[in-house]
């Protein structure tokens, strides 16, 4: 594609600042403004393998993800105990295998609600809140080049099955009033990637509980058990101003059956469809920035 107003691809069937200082660049965005930097075409590539810390701070022996979601699988859990966050009060583990510890979070929460209206104002013939979603979340992030949601698997202990997802150890609140990022335009371009990611996955529930930030400002999402609600309808477009291209291009190279492959074996058809109807919400938006601003205002 080539020309400020060139038609974006959507064939769906194929396919140390202060925080207070990133305020004005994100109004910025939402006008349309390119960001200096932020547009150039980088190479398509996996994000750099990921250092993960154990409860020492110390970075865990784990050379691969495979290694990290095969550790989460199989190894023992050590110790378990009930958190206080939110209403479904997942509990925290400690797992070792090999003497290698590291920390984790099990949900176990499940529930659906038939023809209901909930608070964000939208009404739903079927609503779920169930931990599947976190799996889906974690395989959907990974295979859009978004490495966003930590390492997550299905797990069954004991009795209950539920999802066991690796704890970022060392994480800061961003909420607090000194909370310090280094780079604003990295920070901001995370935001971006959560603001696109949330849109397709119609996640009603983001809020500041359902992020942590790690000591190298790195944004995850966690918490993804009200995703992917069986609604054909995007969350918000209109914060949506910036666009991924390594997202973008591997989300539109999917085909219909291959996106619904990745969650598929953890939501019900139901939900792969919405999902499937939401990307072609998601590019009808995307194809409107483009005709207003140009794809190099759009696209980093």
């Amino acid at each position: 594609m080539s020309g400020a107003t060139g038609r974006v691809a959507v064939s769906l069937g194929r396919h140390c600042t202060r925080v207070a200082s990133l305020g004005a660049l994100l109004a910025g965005a939402a006008g349309g403004l390119a960001v200096p930097g932020a547009n150039a075409q980088a190479p398509v590539a996996d994000p750099a393998p990921q250092i993960w810390l154990g409860p020492d701070g110390q970075p865990l022996p784990l050379e691969s993800e495979a290694d990290v979601l095969e550790f989460l699988r199989t190894a023992e859990v050590v110790s378990r105990e009930k958190t206080s966050d939110g209403i479904t009060r997942p509990e925290k583990l400690l797992l070792e295998a090999d003497g290698v510890q590291a920390h984790a979070i099990f949900r176990t929460f499940e529930r659906e609600l038939r023809r209901t209206r909930r608070p964000d104002g939208r009404y739903y013939v079927r609503w779920v809140d169930h931990y599947g979603g976190e799996c889906a979340a974690y395989e959907l992030a990974r295979r859009l080049g978004l490495g966003l949601v930590p390492p997550t698997v299905s797990r069954r202990l004991g009795a209950n099955d539920g999802s066991v997802q690796l704890w970022i150890e060392g994480n800061r609140d961003e909420t607090d009033p000194d909370f310090v990022v280094r780079s604003p335009i990295a920070w901001m371009k995370q935001q971006w990637d959560m603001i696109l990611f949330d849109n397709l996955i119609l996640n009603v529930d983001r809020n500041a509980n359902n992020t942590l930030v790690d000591p190298d400002d790195h944004l995850w999402l966690i918490d993804h058990t009200r995703a992917f609600q069986p609604k054909a309808e995007l969350l918000d477009p209109e914060r949506l101003q910036k666009v991924n291209r390594v997202f973008w291009d591997r989300l539109q190279s999917m085909s219909d059956e291959e996106l619904k492959d990745v969650v598929r074996d953890h939501v019900a058809l139901d939900q792969m469809t919405a999902l499937v109807e939401r990307r072609a919400l998601l590019a009808e938006r995307v194809q409107a920035l483009v005709d207003e601003h140009g794809e190099a205002a759009v696209f980093y």
